[in-house]
């Protein structure tokens, strides 16, 4: 019978043990510093893409105003419909979606930097307590459009029931429904 002499093996193992436990720790560091910053990254890039949409669709409107603007474009991205993007980037530069898209004014020369400002507080503020802290209004549920009050679209009258206003805007609802109703206060 052959004997196995574990001994050389264990004393091999307990020698590199440390060196692996350095390597692994050290691993594990720069996977989550890289993954927290590509979080970091997107959460910034999501904050800008809705700030854009606030301040070229809302920067008149009051600060509820604005935040309910937000929350109906963070509605479309809830909503597991297939028309609308994940992203909050996709939804911003959706095709026909937002009237300064159309017009290519996405990054441009911002003229009224408070109204910036502003813009990017109520998107960071959205982008952390939507649904939680803020929600649509009541009756609400299914809304996941909006235009200037008054303004003449053949798909709005056509497609679309009213819901709301809120300012200077009138919320809609596809005459269809939704598949999914959100939260409403």
């Amino acid at each position: 019978m052959r004997y196995i002499r574990l001994w050389p093996v264990e004393a091999k193992l307990h020698s590199i043990a440390p060196k692996f436990t350095w390597a692994c720790i050290a691993f594990f560091s720069i996977f989550f510093v890289t993954y927290l910053s590509k979080v970091e990254i997107k959460t910034n890039q999501a904050t800008m893409c809705l700030a854009e949409n606030i301040y070229h669709e809302g920067r008149g409107e009051s600060l509820d105003n604005q935040r309910t603007m937000g929350m109906l474009m963070l509605a479309r991205i809830t909503d597991p419909d297939k028309q609308w993007p994940k992203s909050i980037c996709g939804s911003a530069a959706q095709d026909r979606a937002y009237s300064w898209v159309l017009e290519y004014r996405l990054a441009t020369n911002r003229d009224e930097q408070r109204a910036w400002k502003t813009s990017q507080s109520v998107a960071r503020d959205l982008i952390e307590n939507a649904w939680s802290k803020y929600k649509l209004p009541a009756g609400w549920e299914c809304a996941r459009y909006y235009k200037v009050t008054g303004w003449k679209s053949k798909y709005f009258a056509t497609k679309l029931l009213p819901v709301g206003s809120f300012g200077k805007h009138t919320a809609y609802e596809d005459r269809k429904g939704c598949r999914i109703a959100l939260p409403t206060s």
